[in-house]
């Protein structure tokens, strides 16, 4: 088993302090990298162990983790967790080793980072890891939004774009005329502009107005300020375009219901979690190619090795 999580698994005395969607992150953890099984009995003994709940309230650490088990569920049905996890009432298995399905072990191990916190400060590579989360983004989103063409034009390590070269790539590809002068809208080229990814639906006329979002990738814990990013205002100036881009965040969290309904409300987003990455993945069969999926379990590597398991 690996640690109680380090944040949002509170001291409960007479209900549940412990946060559901983190609470499923660590079951998910545990299986996939120190599995393949865990019982409710074990997580039920690691809550009064480590004091969350006490030993006479054992009703309430039993109550915390049928929680657990619901959103798993939960998110099994929505198809946010593979058919190779078996969830019984008291046992969920992960029969696979992590590095045969490096997507969902990747996105997991980025969702253990928010729940570590000081442990994660000795892994944390913000560039690399946010370079390939939008790479293994780009393989997926085909199959979110199948007929669409994906174009990555996010800064990364080996790739320095500028807003320049973006709108001047992007004019080409949506037939906007682009701004005659980008430095009315620019305090600087800047790297991206906060865009990281497009999806768009072409024709065959060589006209604009079609549909398509705007994506920012957030791999990282403060992914909530990045709602308002790309900011869809200032893309319609650069692209001196018709319409008034649709803008979308992905991150590589499962996100609950009611915090995805007020990011979307609040940014005016599409939002597009770990649950419906995976679940776009599976049904298009993505497979990374040999040497970028090397690339990642390179990255995953130490920090599974590293993950901090109880003694």
């Amino acid at each position: 088993m690996l640690k109680i999580p380090e944040v949002k698994f509170a001291y409960s005395a007479k209900q549940s302090n412990v946060d559901p969607n983190a609470l499923c992150d660590w079951l998910e953890a545990c299986t996939l990298f120190d599995g393949p099984d865990v019982t409710k009995s074990d997580v039920v003994d690691m809550l009064i162990e480590n004091q969350v709940c006490t030993d006479e309230n054992q009703d309430l650490a039993h109550l915390i983790a049928d929680e657990g088990w619901d959103e798993l569920m939960r998110r099994k049905r929505w198809g946010g967790v593979p058919d190779y996890v078996n969830i019984t009432p008291t046992r969920i298995s992960s029969p696979i080793a992590w590095q045969d399905d490096p997507i969902r072990s990747f996105f997991i191990l980025l969702s253990a980072l928010r729940i570590y916190p000081e442990w994660s400060k000795s892994f944390y590579e913000h560039a690399v890891q946010g370079d390939l989360f939008e790479r293994v983004v780009e393989a997926i989103c085909p199959h979110l939004l199948p007929g669409w063409v994906t174009y990555r034009a996010g800064w990364s390590p080996d790739n320095a774009k500028n807003i320049p070269e973006i709108v001047g790539e992007l004019s080409k590809r949506l037939f906007s005329p682009g701004a005659a002068n980008l430095s009315h809208w620019l305090e600087s080229d800047g790297n991206d502009g906060g865009l990281d990814i497009i999806c768009y639906r072409a024709f065959g006329d060589e006209r604009e107005a079609m549909p398509l979002f705007f994506l920012q990738c957030a791999s990282g814990r403060n992914w909530r300020q990045k709602i308002n990013t790309p900011n869809p205002d200032l893309w319609q100036k650069l692209l001196d375009s018709a319409v008034r881009p649709s803008t979308g965040i992905v991150a590589p969290f499962v996100i609950d219901a009611k915090e995805l309904r007020i990011a979307a409300l609040i940014g005016q987003i599409v939002v597009f979690d770990r649950v419906r990455l995976l679940s776009a993945a599976r049904q298009g069969n993505v497979v990374l190619e040999e040497h970028f999926k090397q690339e990642v379990t390179n990255w995953l590597q130490p920090r599974v090795v590293g993950l901090p398991r109880a003694a």
